[in-house]
């Protein structure tokens, strides 16, 4: 191969590295900046092997972990027993969830660790 022929092949690879690599760098900014939001209808429950208070969805019916659980304020819903519209995002996979509202109120994690 002639020394131009080199040349040209090494300066494609670069550029189509740059390109590839941009566009990764590109979406990976994007998908934390705007955080997939998710409104839950469900029932607050707990099981002590399940790792505490989960949301019992209702449609799909599915059990979701509760990333910051505060005891006080999920204790008291679960006793009322009633459906809520829970609304925050998913952290790890589709089963572990942080909730940021409850019925419209901002949910305040524990603070008491």
């Amino acid at each position: 191969m002639t020394k131009k022929k080199i040349t040209f092949i090494v300066a494609l690879a670069l550029i189509l590295f740059v390109f590839m690599a941009g566009t990764g760098f590109t979406q990976g900014s994007t998908a934390n900046k705007e955080m997939n939001k998710v409104t839950i209808k469900g029932k607050i429950d707990y099981n002590r092997s399940f790792g505490g208070y989960y949301i019992s969805a209702e449609n799909p019916p599915s059990e979701i972990f509760i990333v910051n659980q505060n005891k006080n304020i999920l204790e008291s819903l679960k006793k009322g027993g009633k459906a809520l519209t829970i609304k925050g995002h998913y952290t790890i996979g589709a089963d572990h969830f942080m909730i940021e509202k409850i019925n419209g109120k901002k949910y305040p994690p524990d603070t008491s660790k």
